[in-house]
């Protein structure tokens, strides 16, 4: 893995709906619903978040706190248990195989390979593994002495300009040109990182993404 780490080359890639064709988020609330995890009034919550972003009154910061939440006084071991058959049964079967191509691609060129979202570092530990990605940022959680979650974030959620300030801190260590580098995503998170990158590309990608890409002519996948 390490000779990638001498190419000047990234190619950063967004998870949800981008490598992975769905949302995470959705499928692990689901299945932590079907587990009788999940309460009426965190599911009101969150429902409530979702309306609130739609109407333009809260940001994916507020989203994710919301989302973290959810975690407060749980056992973090337990999670991190669950991450491999999470991904082996919902992960696996909804990687992009558009996306995995360009990742190999990237991969047989030497380039550094970066999985950039604002999803949990527990259930991405398999992905990092499984599809031999180089570096991961992403949103951390935050744990007490004792192995318990607090609900909240450790750092910042690494959404939108968080993307870039976890780049920019990679390329700092790692010798990474961010003028001749990739960048793939699907939302307008997406586009602080999109802009950073010589070789933006967008994956399947929400109407107001869609737009801005076409004002600046950046490739579709």
């Amino acid at each position: 893995m390490n000779q990638n780490h001498h190419s000047p080359v990234a190619a950063f890639f967004d998870f949800d709906e981008t490598l992975l064709a769905v949302d995470s988020a959705t499928i692990g609330f689901k299945v932590l619903k079907d587990q009788g995890y999940l309460s009426k009034t965190f599911i009101l919550k969150l429902l409530f978040g979702v309306f609130l972003k739609r109407l333009g009154l809260v940001d994916e910061q507020y989203m994710a706190r919301t989302f973290l939440s959810f975690y407060k006084g749980r056992e973090f071991q337990l999670f991190v248990d669950s991450a491999q058959p999470f991904y082996d049964e919902h992960l696996a079967p909804n990687l992009s195989p558009e996306v995995l191509q360009k990742l190999s691609w990237h991969q047989e060129q030497g380039h550094q390979t970066v999985l950039v979202t604002g999803s949990i570092d527990y259930y991405l530990k398999p992905v990092m593994d499984a599809l031999k990605i180089d570096h991961l940022l992403c949103t951390y959680l935050e744990v007490d002495e004792h192995g318990i979650l607090t609900g909240r974030p450790k750092g910042q959620v690494c959404v939108g300009e968080a993307k870039v300030t976890y780049a920019n801190d990679l390329a700092k260590h790692h010798g990474i040109d961010f003028s001749q580098s990739y960048a793939y995503g699907n939302s307008e998170n997406d586009i602080p990182i999109l802009k950073h990158v010589g070789y933006p590309v967008i994956v399947n990608p929400t109407k107001g993404l869609a737009q801005i890409a076409k004002r600046h002519n950046w490739p579709s996948l």
